[in-house]
């Protein structure tokens, strides 16, 4: 036997069905999920939620920055609309409501949750105070 034959092309992760990252479209699917999801929660400030519904309606609105001339260039600035205001409503939610949401959403979607919102930001208020007590 070789090296090519004795190297499995599949890893344990593939073998059961974890997958790591999901791809662009699936990105965007959850992203449209966790905004519904964010939309529902009784946590989230009311100001917040006016941000999407802002969106919708200036896709409603009939009157547009970019006109509708060109095929296509008129509607990107729609979907930029969409999309910005998707991705500020995220940014401005609870942090600990988009973890717990986004966890729930790629647990469904079988993927790896995501690492804890409470261990990835370190706070030190006054990091020059410990300087001087070590001192």
């Amino acid at each position: 036997m070789d090296e090519k034959e004795k190297k499995s092309p599949m890893n344990i992760e593939a073998i059961a069905g974890k997958r790591t990252d999901p791809g662009f479209f699936r990105e965007v699917w959850q992203q449209a999920r966790l905004v519904y999801y964010l939309l529902r929660d009784p946590e989230v400030p009311f100001y917040l939620k006016l941000l999407p519904f802002t969106a919708v309606l200036y896709l409603l609105w009939p009157v547009d920055l970019l006109p509708d001339v060109l095929l296509g260039l008129g509607q990107l600035d729609d979907l930029t609309a969409l999309l910005v205001s998707s991705k500020v409503f995220i940014e401005m939610a609870p942090p600990h409501l988009v973890a717990q949401h986004m966890d729930r959403i790629r647990a469904v979607d079988g993927y790896d949750a995501m690492d804890s919102v409470n261990e990835k930001i370190i706070i030190d208020p006054q990091p020059a105070e410990k300087e001087k007590d070590q001192a």
